[in-house]
């Protein structure tokens, strides 16, 4: 499996693309960096983008979703209320955060609470953690790798103020559903530097015992 970074600079967004190295086929996760732009860093490593996994609605996360379907013939994945979510501008937060209502079409594959979806040589099991939003899910790849989305930051946590957000749940979450995983589980997040289970478990300040 290998793991290529695009950073959208004005939100520092994380857009994610993983692929098997052998079949080179893969996916995109959270496109909210420019569609050309995961384009071409799809392109430099010869990778055929199959599928497009969002973590949650919001619009710096799927800016650029309907761009890449099209131009790529993906097929979209999500939770079950990310799909409803997206379509949704005043969920999305796309006209306050863009200045336009994105029009987004529901999911292509929705994945229920810890069903598993296998691409190639990825195993990817879909871990439902709302909090951050009603729709938050968390995707756990070959049982190492973890991509978080707002859930879970290097040393903190998503904000939960904005529509369906719940501090709460989203704590919840957090402690249910990804402190148990293994320690070494690696965390890439939709901002920020990556992490850990085992290092947020020790020093996220956000999360107490």
């Amino acid at each position: 499996m290998k793991i290529k970074t695009v950073n959208n600079y004005y939100t520092d967004e994380n857009t994610y693309i993983v692929y098997d190295e052998n079949t080179k086929n893969g996916l995109v996760i959270d496109p909210g960096y420019k569609c050309d732009g995961i384009l071409k860093a799809a392109q430099d490593d010869g990778v055929n983008i199959k599928y497009v996994l969002i973590t949650h609605c919001h619009y710096d996360h799927i800016s650029d979703m309907e761009q890449l379907r099209e131009k790529t013939g993906a097929k979209l994945v999500s939770g079950d209320k990310a799909s409803i979510n997206i379509t949704d501008p005043d969920i999305n937060l796309s006209y306050s955060g863009l200045g336009y209502e994105l029009s987004a079409k529901k999911s292509d594959i929705v994945l229920k609470d810890n069903e598993e979806l296998n691409i190639d040589g990825l195993n990817i099991k879909c871990i439902y953690t709302p909090g951050h939003t009603n729709c938050g899910v968390c995707y756990l790849i070959n049982n190492e790798k973890l991509f978080t989305g707002d859930t879970l930051f290097l040393r903190s946590v998503g904000r939960s103020d904005l529509p369906t957000g719940d501090g709460d749940i989203l704590v919840k979450s957090i402690k249910t559903r990804i402190y148990t995983l293994d320690d070494d589980t690696e965390v890439f997040p939709g901002h920020g530097g990556q992490s850990s289970v085992g290092y947020e478990k020790k020093y996220n300040m956000y999360i107490k015992e």
